[in-house]
């Protein structure tokens, strides 16, 4: 059995850390390179530093293929999700969902339809992928037929959809922070919505601001662009109110518990059997579109832009993507590189505020580092529960810092699997709709003010005082 290596110093665990930004901000800003080759540079500086801490080779490869296997059933489920965005543009359910989205939504109000319509589907379904990757494709083909911006679009997709991940009692991460911290879903999910509740109103607000600013800019031309559309989808499929119903099916096998890669293969087979009864389509094109993505000529080049998209090949980007910073996390954390930082930082820690904001930053600095949701509220969550425990806090005070910043930011850092995900689905970077994902800049934000204050932080024993249990 390989000796276990000496923990790697501060300076060391700093220096791959902010190797690995670098690298990934100098590429993707300077050089518009994709963030994969940057982040296997980064890997590779984890492993040297690694080494040179004595780690052997076979250790760091333990570490690595822990991560990835944590995160298996979610690659699973993003391959899933193209062979379902696939299906259901074949069937004509993500068309038919443009065309009456085009017919009923005001421009004004789009951009806050988009962000509540998202919250109410990634709520019930508990997956922010899916529900980008479903209605999240419809609501922005429909932003961009009427005239707003597509990275604001985004951004209110993404924020509403990361509200519902952060809130469902169905979704993973809103399952894991509680377990990594010991406190309990239910009362993890109500102390949540003290900092929840002020964030979104905020978003309504700006959003509805927005709404109003972008349709005053609006002119004929959108109107005429929105007829184009509307015509083609009539032209090219069939259009009908009850190919939407596969959208209330997703939702009620949510309802009855059924796994999500298991509901969401039957959501796609059902696309699939629209694709064949209703809108004729061949066997040798339904093939060709779940494995490389629909790719309709209309002969509008709109409709094309707004339609030509999903496949297991065009989800595959994002799966290479995670495996990758699975990777560098699982290195970063077995050679005690995020232990060391956590370590540093909580011996200035002096008071119960210093440490609910030090939990919401280190969420905040492992989701940059690392690029994935789970690492940093895994590795947060192992780190700061004794810590948490001895100043005698609530648990559900260490998990609601894992979300304020682990979950939510997870979009918008550009290098995450949700950022290449949403590439993928919608064709906006990170680095265009991220300014405009105001829930994920501004939840942090109020947990940090809420801790300041001394408010919503409860202690052990506090509940069994008031109930006289």
């Amino acid at each position: 059995m390989a000796k276990p290596g000496k923990q790697a110093p501060l300076w060391m665990a700093l220096g791959v850390l902010g190797g690995l930004v670098a690298l990934i901000v100098g590429l993707t800003v300077w050089l518009k390179a994709p963030p994969h080759l940057p982040l296997l540079a980064g890997t590779i500086l984890a492993g040297l530093a690694g080494a040179c801490c004595r780690f052997r080779w076979k250790q760091m490869q333990e570490g690595m293929v822990e991560t990835v296997q944590a995160a298996l059933p979610a690659l699973l489920i993003i391959m899933t999700i193209g062979v379902l965005i696939a299906a259901w543009m074949l069937g004509g359910i993500i068309p038919s969902m443009i065309y009456y989205g085009l017919k009923l939504i005001s421009p004004k109000a789009f951009l806050v339809t988009a962000l509540l319509l998202c919250s109410v589907v990634s709520l019930a379904i508990g997956s922010s992928l899916s529900t980008i990757g479903t209605v999240g494709v419809a609501l922005f083909a429909i932003g961009g037929a009427l005239g707003a911006p597509p990275a604001v679009t985004a951004g209110a997709i993404v924020s509403g959809a990361y509200f519902g991940d952060k809130m469902s009692p169905l979704s993973d991460t809103t399952n894991l922070a509680p377990s990594v911290s010991g406190a309990d879903l239910f009362d993890h999910i109500r102390h949540m919505m003290a900092t929840t509740v002020p964030t979104y109103l905020l978003c309504i607000l700006i959003y509805g601001g927005l709404g109003l600013f972008y349709a005053s800019q609006a002119g004929a031309a959108d109107t005429a662009q929105v007829a184009e559309i509307t015509g083609t989808l009539r032209e090219t499929f069939v259009i009908h109110p009850l190919l939407l119903l596969p959208v209330l099916l997703v939702i009620v096998m949510v309802l009855l518990r059924i796994p999500a890669l298991p509901g969401l293969l039957a959501a796609a087979a059902l696309g699939i059997l629209c694709a064949v009864w209703v809108q004729g389509r061949a066997a040798l094109e339904i093939s060709n579109a779940l494995m490389s993505g629909y790719a309709g000529q209309t002969g509008s080049a709109a409709v094309d832009t707004l339609l030509n998209r999903g496949g297991i090949m065009g989800m595959m980007r994002t799966v290479a993507l995670a495996l990758i910073a699975l990777c560098f996390a699982g290195i970063f954390e077995r050679t005690g590189m995020a232990r060391v930082l956590v370590e540093r930082i909580l011996a200035h820690v002096r008071s119960d505020r210093g440490l609910v904001i030090s939990a919401v930053l280190t969420s905040w600095l492992l989701l940059l580092g690392t690029g994935q949701q789970y690492v940093a509220i895994i590795i947060t969550g192992r780190l700061f529960r004794g810590p948490f425990e001895e100043r005698r806090l609530a648990p559900c005070n260490l998990s609601r810092a894992l979300e304020d910043a682990g979950t939510v930011f997870g979009g918008i850092v550009p290098h995450s699997t949700g950022a290449g995900f949403t590439m993928d689905a919608l064709g906006v970077s990170a680095w265009q709709y991220g300014p405009f994902t105001f829930f994920g800049w501004l939840n942090p934000v109020v947990s940090i003010v809420l801790a300041l204050l001394g408010k919503s932080m409860p202690r052990l024993g506090e509940k069994r005082k008031r109930t006289g249990k």
